[in-house]
C-alpha cells in the first residue's frame, strides 16, 4: 500500500575495507580516499572510480566520514569532505585529522548540497618528517537526506 506525503529516502556510501588480502595504501596529499566497495544507495551515485558520491536531489544531507590511520612518529595527516576532486571546495565545518599515533578520524557534519555534487574525502595536506607516507587501511563515507 503505498501512502500519500511520505518522501523516498535518498542515501548512499562508499567503503574501503581492511581485509586479509587488502593494501594498506599510503596517503598523498591532493587526492581523495580511495574505496573499493559502494554501500546501499538510493537517488545518489556511489562511484569507487571517482571516489565520490554524486546526489541527485539538493538538500541538507547529513554526511560521514572516517579513515583509519597508521602513522609513525610525529607523521599527521587533514582531511575535509570536498565537493569536487580537486579539494577546492570543502563544505564548512569539514576539516578532521589526525596527529602522531595511528587511530580511526573522522567528522559528521550537515551541508547543504546541489544536485550534482560529488562528495568525497579529500586529503588536504600531510606531514612525514622522515619521507614515509602516512597510510590508511579503512575507510567510510555515507550521506543521507534530512530535508529538501
Amino acid at each position: 500500500m503505498r501512502t500519500k506525503n511520505v518522501k523516498p529516502f535518498t542515501y548512499g556510501s562508499l567503503y574501503k575495507e581492511d581485509l586479509s588480502d587488502g593494501k594498506i595504501i599510503p596517503l598523498t596529499a591532493g587526492n581523495l580516499i580511495d574505496f573499493t566497495i559502494a554501500g546501499p544507495y538510493q537517488n545518489t551515485r556511489p562511484d569507487i572510480a571517482a571516489n565520490s558520491i554524486t546526489v541527485h536531489k539538493s538538500g541538507v544531507y547529513q554526511i560521514t566520514a572516517d579513515v583509519s590511520v597508521i602513522l609513525e612518529d610525529e607523521q599527521s595527516v587533514m582531511f575535509n569532505i570536498n565537493r569536487r576532486h580537486d579539494g577546492s571546495d570543502p563544505l564548512i565545518g569539514s576539516t578532521f585529522d589526525a596527529n602522531g599515533i595511528s587511530t580511526i578520524t573522522g567528522i559528521n557534519v550537515q551541508a547543504y548540497l546541489y544536485a550534482g555534487d560529488a562528495i568525497g574525502i579529500f586529503i588536504a595536506d600531510l606531514y612525514a618528517p622522515r619521507g614515509r607516507l602516512p597510510r590508511y587501511n579503512r575507510a567510510g563515507l555515507t550521506l543521507y537526506l534530512l530535508e529538501y
